[in-house]
């Protein structure tokens, strides 16, 4: 059996397309249909993602007498390589900032809840609608690496020693911006509605709606950093969030 061969038995037995076989090892469709009809040979380190993806030895994929011989220590899940982990933590950037944003002006816009000036009522009216917008969008957008929240992960130890280290680099600034999100929106909505002007009502309600556009601006902060920290967690902890989830 040739090499071509073996990887379109293995792939079929896995119940896996080839677009599905070329996301995981990072190249195109075409490129996995050249390999299965012997056309062409993947890089060394595309063989080692295809063990490793089908749980099978090196020997078998390169020996064209050998029989299959699945290892027996190996973990079962899906193999992300450093290229799949970027695109996943720019996908959850995207992701997670569309829903700051929309969740911050969905609170900010509370500011221009004055049932008594018209104007402001529609510019909060068009704000909710903007916000829903986005949260429609992220809800609808495509998400191709859905399987990622499902299923163990397998890492090469540089792989995961780059996403450490780059999780370690960030995550002081991730959880202090959090926090201060946490904080303005304690102040939004917990501080500044007891500065009372009783004899100045206007001013009381310039002080409400600053408020309410601090509360928005730290619900941003916390929406967004929470998204990342969470995104990094996946990837670096996804034992600890496999077992939560059983």
């Amino acid at each position: 059996m040739t090499f071509g061969e073996k990887i379109q038995k293995l792939r079929k037995e896995a119940g896996m397309s080839q677009e599905e076989l070329s996301y995981q090892l990072g190249v195109s469709r075409q490129a996995i249909s050249k390999w299965e009809r012997d056309n062409g040979y993947p890089e060394t380190e595309k063989i080692v993602r295809m063990s490793k993806i089908f749980h099978v030895s090196l020997d078998y994929l390169l020996n064209e007498e050998g029989t299959q011989s699945p290892e027996s220590a190996a973990e079962q899940g899906i193999y992300v390589s450093r290229e799949m982990a970027d695109g996943f933590l720019l996908c959850q950037r995207q992701k997670f900032l569309k829903i700051a944003i929309a969740v911050g002006l969905i609170v900010g816009s509370l500011a221009l809840s004055f049932p008594d000036l018209e104007a402001s009522l529609l510019l909060f009216m068009l704000i909710w609608i903007i916000g829903i917008v986005l949260l429609f969008s992220v809800k609808l957008t495509d998400n191709p690496y859905r399987k990622l929240w499902q299923e163990p992960l397998l890492f090469d130890k540089a792989v995961k020693a780059e996403l450490n280290a780059a999780y370690a680099e960030r995550k002081s600034f991730l959880q202090l911006f959090s926090l201060i999100g946490i904080a303005l929106i304690a102040l939004g909505f917990l501080f500044f509605p007891l500065v009372v002007v009783v004899e100045l009502p206007i001013a009381d309600t310039l002080v409400f709606a600053a408020g309410m556009i601090v509360a928005g601006i730290g619900t941003f902060l916390c929406i967004y950093m929470s998204g990342l920290i969470r995104a990094y967690r996946l990837l670096i902890m996804n034992e600890t969030y496999q077992k939560k989830r059983k």
